[in-house]
């Protein structure tokens, strides 16, 4: 198949959205010829990290918050579509309107589209208002001209408002680990790279840390290890984001800056080396908007236990009491208290994250996963069963 995908970032930039688009093109073009269309934050420099498929680049005149708005995009799309001869658009959702113009371009011009659909759009405030009527006109049109909706996220499958409408033309497709990557990354001492004596304990956090994304929860996850009980204890904090001064300048407030590393963008091979250093990741998110949390299985694929809040498609990800711990959303105490339990009791940390690893080894893997998403795709393009 000739296939296009559409996204409004592209890996590299973004987070486990990007990453899981990323992963699906790179597995599927071993089969098929993979074209990607997505803007950049610097035209300069589009992203061009692999040779197995095209990157075409969209400009965009100005965005809403992390949202790329281009007065011209449909224009655009339709004609790069016709200018190609794709046999289906496979466009990525986490972001309103560049998904939605791609589905009217697709529909334009006859093409089959398959949305993946991340997390349902939702807000806070004013932002709750503008969700509300886009969830009920624009993103309406585009989930009634798609063709199909794939979805990797079990709360967007199993509970959300907005897809249950559609439920016929939904199908769940988990993310996966490149379990093979994991094991032949070479050994990095994370220790010494970032200046923590050897002795202290790493507790993990992995995302991206913007104005759009504080739903992550990164404030009660540095309230709550203000809370711990242990000396000897870092936490690092890993991923790009305007909101990370704020972040610092909160830190030092509650004079534990001397113990909080905030990294920025890394490498995938250090990443895996933080998660295998570490004695725990946590993702204390507090809505809906995390549809999985890929960086939940990530960890467990380096035999660490995990610890989240039960919303959203967390709850579904963490087994509680088996491969890691759930807390209520929002509560640093319950949180600190969960973070206590695992790094008082090793025994049991080592023996949820064995749990872990061989549920990520059963369930998530970069390979089951391409395969599901190629039948799905074949049975939109060629009608099989």
């Amino acid at each position: 198949m000739k296939i296009l995908m559409i996204s409004p970032y592209f890996y590299p930039e973004g987070g486990g959205a990007e990453f899981y688009m990323y992963q699906i093109a790179k597995k599927l073009s071993k089969e098929h010829e993979i074209t990607i269309l997505c803007t950049t934050k610097d035209l300069s420099n589009p992203p061009n990290i692999d040779s197995d498929f095209n990157i075409g680049v969209l400009g965009h005149h100005f965005k809403i918050s992390t949202t790329p708005i281009s007065l011209t995009a449909l224009r655009d799309m339709v004609s790069f579509i016709k200018k190609n001869d794709f046999d289906l658009c496979n466009i990525n959702y986490y972001l309103p309107y560049f998904p939605d113009m791609a589905a009217l371009a697709c529909k334009i011009c006859k093409l089959p589209s398959v949305l993946t659909w991340h997390n349902d759009i939702y807000g806070t405030g004013l932002l709750r208002i503008m969700s509300t009527l886009y969830n009920y006109t624009l993103n309406k049109i585009t989930l009634n001209i798609v063709d199909k909706i794939v979805t990797p996220s079990p709360y967007c499958y199993r509970e959300s408002p907005i897809l249950t409408r559609f439920k016929e033309k939904v199908v769940w497709v988990p993310p996966g680990v490149d379990l093979e990557k994991y094991k032949k990354t070479p050994n990095i001492p994370i220790h010494e790279k970032y200046g923590i004596p050897p002795d202290y304990k790493i507790i993990l956090f992995v995302g991206v840390m913007d104005k759009s994304t504080t739903h992550k929860g990164v404030k009660t996850l540095i309230e709550a290890f203000k809370r711990l009980n242990f000396d000897k204890t870092c936490l690092i904090m890993v991923g790009k984001g305007n909101m990370i001064p704020q972040y610092r300048k909160y830190c030092q407030k509650l004079n534990i800056a001397n113990k909080v590393i905030f990294t920025g963008f890394i490498k995938e091979e250090i990443l895996i080396n933080l998660y295998r250093n570490s004695e725990l990741l946590v993702l204390p998110s507090t809505t809906i908007q995390e549809g999985f949390g890929m960086v939940l299985i990530e960890a467990n694929a380096c035999g660490k236990p995990v610890i989240g809040s039960k919303i959203g498609g967390i709850k579904y990800v963490i087994r509680d009491g088996e491969t890691g711990l759930l807390v209520p959303p929002g509560d640093p105490n319950a949180l600190a208290n969960a973070m206590e339990r695992l790094l008082e009791d090793e025994r049991l940390a080592k023996k949820m994250g064995s749990k872990g690893r061989k549920m990520v080894q059963k369930n998530y893997t970069w390979d089951r996963v391409a395969k599901i998403t190629e039948k799905v795709f074949e049975r939109v393009v060629y009608g099989s069963s």
